[in-house]
Parts: structure tokens; C-alpha cells; sequence
């Protein structure tokens, strides 16, 4: 999943400030950033599987703390979010549209709900990593428990404004170096 959330991102950038502009989007473009995004995912998916079952086989001593987590404090963050809703629900959506030719409508939609699913999947996929990392001991004898504060240098409002950043500089060099032409300048 993480290497399609370039794609994704793009998709729905291009998708959000299309719209916002007041024009339709391209739909050759969207149909051939949407393939891409699902044959990316499609090989992410594979070897991501490929990793548990890896880990699966080798089951070392780590094996029994990742396994209870995974099904307890992790279950839903990981298993409903982020396997089940933000990764089988975009494929089958790019999937679908690679199969049956839909309405241009119809594509849009799947296209946006697919990346905006991918992104959310992202979140949930370092998520997992970074929090679930901190949630059992080093010596794997112990749980431990993680609170999320609000002001403090990992808190939610950090994180937040980390996460709009990026947006705020797409937004300044937008305006700056503009990608289309503006209404009214000539050919």
C-alpha cells in the first residue's frame, strides 16, 4: 500500500483541484493514473502477503507478541482498516473498472473513494508500525499501554500540523508557479 499512495495522492489532488477550479477532469488521465495505482497495488498487496507468510514460516521468538497484538489491541486498526477496508475495498474498486467499462460519473467516485481509501490505508499501515512497535516490551514479556496527548512533540496537534503542511506548500507553489493557464491569458 505504501507504494501507491504517491499515486493515490496524485489522483486526488489532480481529482479535488480540477473540481475546484471549476472544470471536469481529464478522463484519459484519471483512467491511466487509476490503472497505474491498481497494478501497483496489486504487486504491493502480493508481496505484503508474501512478507506474513515469511513471518508466518519463521515464527521466531517475536512471533507470539506481534500474533497477540495483531489480534487484540491491533485488530481493528489493522485487520478492518487497514487490510480489509483501505486495501480489498480499493482493489476491488480498480478492479472492477478495469473489467467493465462504467459511466465517467461512476468511475470518478470509485477513483476518489479508492484513493482516498489508499491514503487512509497509509495512515493506518504507519499507524500500526510505529504505535504497535510501542505497545509490547523490547524483551517480549510485556505489554505496555500508549496514550496519545494532544500538546506535546508527538501529539495529535503536531501531527496534524504535519499533515497539512505539505498542503499549505502545494497550495503556496500553486499560486506561485500555477500549472495551468489562468482564465483569460491567451494561447
Amino acid at each position: 500500500m505504501e507504494a501507491g499512495s504517491g499515486i493515490a495522492a496524485v489522483l486526488l489532488i489532480y481529482y479535488l483541484l480540477t473540481k475546484w477550479r471549476g472544470q471536469q477532469p481529464d478522463v484519459n488521465c484519471l483512467d491511466t493514473v487509476a490503472k497505474y495505482l491498481f497494478y501497483t497495488f496489486v504487486i504491493d498487496f502480493a508481496l505484503e502477503m508474501l512478507d506474513v507468510l515469511h513471518r508466518i514460516y519463521e515464527a521466531e521468538e517475536s512471533f507470539r507478541s506481534l500474533d497477540f497484538m495483531v489480534h487484540t489491541r491491533l485488530y481493528f486498526s489493522q485487520i478492518i482498516l487497514q487490510i480489509v477496508i483501505c486495501t480489498l475495498i480499493p482493489l476491488f474498486l480498480l478492479g472492477l473498472n478495469q473489467v467493465i467499462k462504467l459511466p465517467v460519473v461512476v468511475r470518478f467516485r470509485m477513483y476518489v473513494t479508492a484513493a482516498a481509501l489508499t491514503l487512509i490505508g497509509v495512515f493506518a499501515m504507519r499507524w500500526n508500525v510505529v504505535i504497535g512497535g510501542q505497545l509490547f516490551s523490547k524483551s517480549f514479556l510485556g505489554y505496555t499501554s500508549y496514550k496519545v496527548d494532544f500538546i506535546t512533540r508527538e501529539g495529535i496537534l503536531v501531527s496534524v500540523g504535519l499533515t497539512i503542511l505539505p498542503f499549505l506548500i502545494l497550495w503556496f507553489l500553486l499560486k506561485l508557479l500555477p500549472p495551468w493557464q489562468e482564465e483569460g491569458a491567451k494561447a
